[in-house]
């Protein structure tokens, strides 16, 4: 049988708040931590309305006025490229209603030059929160994506004057003269969760990025990718697999679960779970029936009392299957189960300090142990050559 585990890649969240010289260090830790590879997300506003941003309710609004802080990952990318050797740097994702694809194409193509080769670019449909406060239409958003990548392709792959007839994109004579670094140009993933989605990412991306925590529904979607990919007339191997992990870990199973539980900004990152997550649970989702909160969610639009409203209507279920939670050993095991699915990148995103501040260094130990864990594991594995 193939190895689950040696074969396993290992991805972090990237520091994406000041101040810029801890981000930067932050990606130098990750990768003597024995990551594989680093992803900034590409945000303007957060999952939490301002309404509830109080220190009464948050810790974190006591240090930290607004929870729409993030840096422009592309800067900070460029920075750890000249900070670190190895570690592999990508934005995670973007969308191609804020940033052009002929300009993405020059931004990766530059990125890729500066990390000599190490840069990967993320993409989705675009996320509401990021797209509607400030006036950006997404009209088709399965149809720009899927032109978006098809531009994106032929401006890095094309060095003379291309054109394109798309619905929502055209080229006429355009040159994207700049050439990647290497022999290829920068691998492109695809985040999707949908049917329409995950036929885009088979059948164009190098590599597929959705939110995971359930082995089986990873495996239900996985296998929806490999048929457009196949149908495609792509090879095997042509998309890499991977995973979006939050992580919670504790001492103990329990201080996992407790500190999760206590969490009401956790819960607001459950209101981006879809709504089948819910009838799972025998519930309706809390933003309506049918929704899916990462593409539609609007922080900015929930007052406080609507907010916490929405908070108390997250079911325990809902809320503790948002992340891979528990002891460093726990959540190797429930990573393993996401690779025993198909999946063979894993990014792991520690939200530990979200849920409990206070445990914020802890965390970032029991992060350690679990990298070391998978390791040692994947190194045992019949056949492992790591």
């Amino acid at each position: 049988m193939h190895p689950h585990l040696a074969d396993l890649e290992l991805s972090a969240m990237g520091a994406v708040r000041p101040p810029a010289d801890v981000a930067v260090a932050a990606a130098l830790r990750r990768e003597r931590q024995g990551f594989d590879a680093v992803w900034w997300a590409d945000h303007f506003l957060h999952w939490f309305p301002l309404g509830i941003w109080t220190p009464d309710l948050v810790a974190q609004a006591a240090g930290q006025p607004s929870p729409h802080v993030w840096f422009d990952p592309v800067p900070v990318v460029a920075q750890a490229a000249a900070a670190t050797e190895t570690v592999r740097l990508g934005i995670g994702v973007t969308d191609m209603v804020r940033r052009h694809p002929a300009a993405l194409a020059q931004t990766a193509l530059t990125l890729d030059h500066l990390s000599h080769g190490r840069f990967v670019l993320g993409v989705g449909a675009g996320e509401a929160l990021n797209l509607e406060p400030f006036g950006l239409a997404n009209d088709r958003p399965l149809r720009r994506l899927t032109e978006g990548l098809e531009v994106l392709r032929l401006l890095m792959t094309e060095a003379g004057p291309v054109d394109y007839a798309g619905e929502v994109f055209r080229l006429e004579g355009a040159c994207m003269g700049l050439r990647p670094a290497g022999a290829a140009p920068p691998p492109v993933w695809v985040a999707a969760h949908r049917p329409r989605g995950l036929e885009v990412a088979g059948r164009l991306a190098d590599g597929w990025l959705p939110l995971a925590t359930d082995p089986a529904g990873y495996a239900a979607m996985l296998g929806q990718v490999r048929a457009a990919q196949a149908a495609a007339g792509r090879g095997a191997d042509a998309v890499t697999p991977g995973a979006y992990c939050r992580v919670v870990l504790g001492q103990t199973a329990e201080e996992a679960a407790t500190a999760i539980e206590g969490s009401l900004l956790l819960r607001f990152i459950a209101l981006t779970r879809p709504a089948e997550a819910y009838h799972a649970a025998g519930a309706e989702h809390p933003l309506g029936a049918g929704a899916f909160g990462l593409s539609t969610f609007m922080p900015t639009r929930v007052g406080r009392d609507e907010a916490l409203a929405l908070a108390r209507a997250v079911p325990r279920e809902v809320l503790l299957g948002t992340v891979l939670h528990g002891t460093p050993d726990d959540v190797a095991d429930q990573v393993a189960a996401l690779a025993g699915a198909g999946a063979r990148h894993v990014q792991l995103t520690n939200m530990t300090p979200l849920a409990d501040p206070s445990r914020a260094t802890e965390s970032e130990g029991l992060l350690g142990d679990v990298i070391l864990t998978l390791r040692d594991r994947g190194r045992r594995e019949p056949g492992a050559g790591r």
